[in-house]
């Protein structure tokens, strides 16, 4: 079992970051003010004089590179927002041919039934979504997104219909009957990374299309610089795709964040707040811009706290190519979740999968998952629609 949760861990520091510590804790919450250092003015011209528009500055991207690579961090309205807009643009098709989604690849089969139909079948997509992650994948932003790209998909002419290709490992959570059947699949995982950066690569070298690829991942998937994690080399899929398609062809934009744990303790602001500071001196306008000769680009990367590099590097812009600011962190809402994942029938499914993980203490949506019912997913759901995104991340 032992490999089983080092792949839950891995899995979970890909979806948000390390645990920080800058700001001040008080009654739970991190008080944190927007101060810089004495060259924040180098931020704030940075800002006003090369910030764009993240949705132009993403399609400026996807016309100019191979493969566009997108860092998010997951069931974030405010990012999967800027996506929507972006594939709704009508110049996206013309540029773009394929979109690459962390989700299993072993469910591409029910994709591509998704988008061959006449006439939307969401339980196509929600079953889809129930063999993300062993609990589900409850990230409205997604089911959204691939609705839209569908609604996109059937007005656009054969030469500019768009390819959606799943990366992820495959997750059988269904077919698994067993806890040995359980351990023996989980017990001889690929490497996730390598997975993603396989199945991108052969995707692409087999399509005809010449157009690029948008791929939308966890950012820890995206880090384009190798780094250590408990003693060992953590090679990303953005590391193995910029040497396969050249450093020059594969662009990764990073989307600003706080700094977070991989079980959502919050650590405080990147660089000390510096970051945000120049953001609220531009009016918090959401803002894109490339990191390289940047002193952004400049400062020590610490949105992943906790690493050590092989590479004898760490600034963001040695991690990232672009920055992308979405809106002030205090002002983002909820998780936005997708309560429509969860039927009785899934609550069901979700007692099975505990029995054969073989944890009874394993948790999920806030209890454990072995006697899960439907009362109390809706109370998880009714909790986390009253706090925000960022928790009790206070910004003066």
């Amino acid at each position: 079992m032992t490999r089983i949760f080092l792949w839950i861990i891995f899995a979970l520091i890909c979806e948000v970051g390390f645990a920080g510590n800058t700001g001040t804790v008080t009654d739970g919450q991190i008080i944190m003010s927007l101060q810089s250092d004495a060259d924040t003015l180098a931020f704030v011209d940075y800002v006003k004089k090369n910030g764009q528009n993240p949705k132009s500055f993403m399609l400026d991207k996807l016309a100019n590179h191979k493969l566009v690579i997108y860092g998010e961090s997951h069931k974030r309205k405010a990012s999967w927002d800027l996506m929507k807009s972006i594939i709704k643009d009508p110049s996206f098709s013309k540029k773009t041919g394929i979109v690459f989604l962390e989700m299993p690849s072993d469910c591409q089969v029910k994709m591509d039934s998704f988008f061959a139909n006449k006439t939307m079948d969401k339980e196509i997509l929600l079953d889809i979504l129930r063999s993300v992650q062993i609990e589900g994948w409850d990230d409205r932003g997604m089911y959204e997104f691939v609705i839209d790209l569908w609604s996109l998909d059937k007005g656009l002419a054969e030469n500019e219909k768009i390819k959606v290709v799943l990366v992820d490992i495959p997750r059988p959570y269904y077919s698994l009957k067993t806890k040995e059947e359980f351990d023996n699949y989980f017990n001889k995982l690929p490497d996730r990374n390598q997975q993603i950066a396989d199945v991108i690569e052969e995707s692409m070298i087999s399509c005809k299309d010449k157009r690029s690829g948008l791929f939308i991942v966890g950012f820890g998937h995206t880090l384009k610089s190798v780094v250590e994690i408990a003693g060992r080399p953590y090679v990303s899929a953005g590391v193995q795709l910029k040497k396969r398609f050249s450093d020059q062809g594969v662009y990764i934009a990073f989307a600003h964040t706080a700094i977070e744990d991989n079980v959502g303790n919050l650590g405080g602001l990147i660089c000390n707040g510096i970051f945000d500071y120049a953001f609220k001196q531009n009016g918090n306008n959401p803002t894109a811009f490339n990191l390289a000769s940047s002193p952004f680009g400049k400062k020590r990367f610490d949105a992943v706290m906790g690493l050590d590099s092989l590479e004898g590097i760490g600034n963001y812009e040695n991690y990232f190519d672009g920055y992308i600011f979405l809106m002030p962190l205090k002002d983002e809402g909820p998780k936005y979740l997708l309560s429509e994942l969860i039927t009785e029938d899934f609550i069901q499914e979700l007692r099975r999968r505990a029995s054969i993980f073989g944890n009874d203490n394993w948790r999920v949506y806030g209890v454990k998952a072995i006697n899960i019912t439907m009362e109390d997913v809706q109370a998880y759901y009714q909790k986390t629609a009253q706090s925000k995104y960022w928790g009790k991340l206070n910004v003066n």
